[in-house]
């Protein structure tokens, strides 16, 4: 796609964001792809076969910006500030302003910093940003305010236009939704859950919509924090597995609607943590 200026933002774990116009770094393309889909086929015929798994890959987005500089020093500054941006020793965050509410977890690969033989441009730099996950998070996360002037949400991401919520206090069933296109498990992308609240006999979440229920058997306090991650309980900052303390369930959210009964607990609230993917 065309790019405009400033609208290309690199935003690094420690919060340090490079706004790429403002460091002379001029963006000519960012073209982030479909999700990356593999598929695993099993021949069980001689005239087809069948569908058995579907896995989204990492997800390469190629980049290409010029780079311009004053001097012949400032050149070589110049080389240094993109090495530093673009710095892969850890992952790190690529936005593009016109949707200011998605984000890409990505590395760098390998890049040439090609001369032009003069001082105030390089040639146009391109390489891939390989977007770890295959797919593009949200900004915000569901204990967000559901705004749209907060960049944190908007249009295309699925939401419904009626207000969603993702905390609730001495509410026993409601509906959680998930707008990603992929539902959100256990085991790989963890909603977490934080109870707190009177559950003297111990604690059931139940997914009504997948079938999945999490029982908790010890009893909690209105002084206890608990959370569920994925398939790990936490109470008050400690992992508590085994067989003693839960029956090992987990709880997953569909795409869509998923109906919740929380069981056992009184004078409570209770929150779902989650970012959107796309």
């Amino acid at each position: 796609m065309a790019i405009t200026k400033g609208s290309i933002i690199i935003q690094r774990k420690d919060g340090t964001i490079y706004d790429l116009h403002k460091e002379g770094i001029e963006v000519v393309s960012f073209d982030p792809p479909s999700p990356n889909f593999q598929h695993t086929y099993m021949q069980n015929s001689k005239y087809g076969a069948t569908l058995t798994t579907s896995q989204i890959q990492q997800m390469n987005i190629p980049i290409v910006f010029d780079v311009f500089a004053r001097d012949n020093a400032d050149y070589e500054l110049q080389r240094l500030k993109v090495l530093r941006i673009f710095d892969s020793t850890e992952p790190f965050y690529v936005i593009n302003r016109r949707l200011p509410w998605q984000r890409w977890r990505v590395v760098a690969e390998a890049f040439n910093y090609p001369r032009s033989g003069n001082f105030w441009k390089a040639k146009s730099v391109s390489f891939n940003l390989v977007a770890i996950d295959g797919l593009a998070e949200s900004v915000g996360t569901t204990l967000d305010p559901f705004l749209f002037d907060n960049a944190k949400w908007g249009i295309g991401m699925g939401i419904p236009y009626e207000n969603q919520r993702y905390s609730f206090n001495n509410q026993s069933s409601f509906n959680v939704y998930n707008p990603s296109i992929i539902p959100l498990l256990a085991n790989e992308r963890p909603v977490v859950i934080t109870f707190k609240g009177n559950a003297p006999n111990g604690l059931t979440i139940r997914n009504s919509t997948t079938g999945q229920l999490f029982n908790y058997k010890k009893s909690l306090s209105s002084g206890d924090e608990f959370q569920l991650v994925g398939i790990v309980p936490i109470i008050n900052g400690q992992q508590r597995l085994g067989n003693d303390f839960s029956d090992r369930g987990f709880v997953d959210f569909v795409k869509g609607d998923n109906q919740i009964t929380i069981s056992g607990a009184s004078n409570f609230s209770i929150s779902f943590n989650t970012r959107f993917y796309y």
